[in-house]
């Protein structure tokens, strides 16, 4: 630490954030509009870059320019980065808050370059507002993807380098170890600068992380949801349901299925158009969601018809559920501008064990045709529950 003086780590900062700042804008474009913050975090790093620049020609240019720029430069460009991350988490960007604090700064650093000059008090106030900067980051980063691998390590830089700040607002107000300018060549100003050069870095690679985990989350979900009404496509509530009866296999409880039909929906097609049709689809997945409990799972079947899985469901419980489901969809759509519409469902049941996910699925099928048989909006068992189990 002693070979390096605070302009070469200046130096160093200020390049390391240039190429990062590159990468992310380079990368912005390949991101769906869908993930956000990458904006805010690829001109936060372009704010930083500026700053370490009129840092390094401290003596060589203006006051303006070198300190008071510079440091709301610094600062503005973490409050990008704290911007960014709320865009990601889907969150307001407190902009204006933002802004107001920024102007405080400003007022701050003005008073103390040219009406007191005091580069102690000067810094203090600039590293407190980072710190809290980097902190609220670290808690924000933590609510929203700190279950991830990304999610961690962009909480352990924002930690370190949280920390570092903190303690350097300790040395400030003991005035112990305190530089009179950002070239004092004192150790904790090294350590400072240092492990803000680091945290150019380490911040940016959590950044493109978190983006790259977000777009593989997306890709997932498109690759395993209907587009239109959200629900489990097809193939992939067929493997979900076949995971959850070999499940029910070495458990020994229930499973129960679900085989729904909006009624007359040809008609509705028919009379108000497939826009309206749409928009009755997703009015159903959405009121069929406030019945269903989180462990069951809603999918697609195909056109109008959907399939749900009650996982560990007796009959009795899983014909409550579906008579509430049917009792609900008959009640007002969430758009009052929506045709009135009821659904027919059909209950299968598979006990003592599983069976083939193809006999469980033609079984509710079945009772959904009764179901239509005998009038529709109605719920109908299976007549025989099926007895063909799978190999076990």
């Amino acid at each position: 630490m002693s070979e390096l003086d605070p302009r070469s780590l200046i130096f160093v900062a200020g390049l390391l954030g240039l190429l990062c700042s590159a990468i992310l804008f380079m990368l912005r474009r390949s991101f769906p509009p869908s993930i956000g913050g990458l904006n805010e975090w690829s001109w936060g790093l372009s704010g930083m870059v500026i700053a370490s620049a009129l840092f390094g020609m401290t003596g060589a240019i203006p006051d303006l320019f070198c300190i008071v720029i510079a440091n709301v430069m610094l600062v503005g460009g973490i409050m990008s980065f704290y911007a960014g991350f709320r865009r990601f988490a889907g969150l307001p960007s407190h902009g204006r808050l933002l802004k107001m604090v920024l102007l405080l700064v400003t007022a701050h650093v003005v008073w103390f370059t040219y009406l007191a000059p005091h580069y102690p008090t000067r810094a203090l106030l600039v590293t407190l507002t980072n710190t809290v900067l980097f902190f609220a980051c670290t808690v924000l980063v933590y609510r929203t993807t700190g279950a991830t691998l990304a999610g961690r390590f962009t909480c352990l830089v924002f930690i370190g380098i949280g920390m570092v700040s903190a303690f350097r607002i300790g040395m400030l107000l003991l005035n112990f170890d305190t530089p009179t300018s950002v070239f004092g060549a004192t150790p904790m100003q090294k350590i400072y600068l240092a492990a803000l050069a680091f945290s150019v870095l380490a911040i940016t690679l959590g950044a493109i992380m978190l983006a790259n985990e977000r777009l593989r989350a997306e890709l997932e979900f498109i690759a395993s949801h209907d587009q239109l009404s959200k629900a489990y496509a097809r193939g992939a509530f067929i493997d979900m349901l076949a995971r959850e009866l070999g499940r029910s296999l070495h458990t020994g409880k229930p499973l129960a299925l679900l085989m729904c039909d909006l009624d007359s929906f040809k008609s509705i097609n028919d009379r108000f158009g497939h826009a309206v049709g749409d928009r009755v689809i997703i009015d159903f997945v959405q009121r069929a969601q406030e019945v269903l409990r989180n462990s069951d799972c809603l999918g697609r079947y195909g056109g109008e018809e959907f399939v749900i899985f009650l996982p560990d469901t007796s009959v009795r419980d899983a014909e409550a559920i579906a008579r509430r489901l049917c009792n609900h969809i008959a009640g007002s759509a969430h758009d009052p501008a929506l045709p009135h519409y009821t659904v027919s469902i059909g209950l299968a049941t598979a006990q003592e064990g599983t069976m083939e996910v193809d006999t469980l699925l033609s079984a509710a099928d079945a009772a959904l045709y009764c179901a239509k048989a005998n009038g529709r909006n109605r719920v109908e068992l299976a007549r025989r529950q099926p007895r063909h189990y799978a190999a076990a």
